[in-house]
């Protein structure tokens, strides 16, 4: 029903109820008195709608705010190292990877949960590869965290056809997560 007719519901209630046919026994039919006391009542319990509005003057208040729910938080965000590279990740809720060393080292991220992860390292260039992971962490609020990074892992490399592994340092770096809205990698 259009707003600008509500007003005009219970007198036309009233106006059917008194020229309506007669419902049977005169003590099972409700008074046109009761009709418009419970439309009454009714319109003072409907404080808020889900419904669109229905014009420019509909001030019906809406019970969930604006009717749309807030948009989630962006998952993109801006990552940048100590060394002042960086990478872009559409979505650091799911697995991610990116190129830093122009192009010569690739990070692939996995991550645990929404704070942690693994990412793993691979050295492609100069006639050789090496390897190595990382644990991360991310700390802070959501719109700028911190992340750190310690070595889990020995760093084995191949050049040459020879091959050789080093033992796990205790290394760690630190780098800026910054969340961004639009996503281009």
């Amino acid at each position: 029903m259009p707003a600008s007719l509500r007003p005009l519901l219970p007198l036309a209630l009233l106006v059917l109820a008194a020229c309506s046919p007669e419902r049977g026994r005169e003590e099972d039919a409700p008074s046109p008195a009761a009709d418009v006391v419970g439309l009454a009542s009714a319109r003072q319990e409907e404080t808020c709608t889900d419904e669109p509005r229905a014009g420019e003057d509909d001030t019906r208040p809406r019970c969930g705010g604006s009717g749309a729910p807030p948009p989630a938080p962006s998952h993109a965000y801006r990552i940048a190292l100590d060394n002042g590279e960086s990478i872009t990740a559409c979505d650091i809720s799911k697995p991610f990877s990116g190129k830093i060393g122009r192009g010569m080292v690739t990070m692939s991220f996995t991550p645990a949960d929404e704070r942690s992860g693994k990412v793993s390292w691979h050295f492609a260039g100069g006639g050789g590869i090496a390897d190595t992971a990382y644990d991360y962490t991310l700390s802070g609020p959501g719109d700028r965290m911190t992340g750190t990074f310690i070595a889990n892992a020995a760093v084995c490399g191949q050049a040459a056809g020879r091959g050789v592994c080093t033992g796990a340092r205790k290394q760690n770096f630190t780098s800026t997560w910054t969340r961004i809205e639009d996503c281009e990698q």
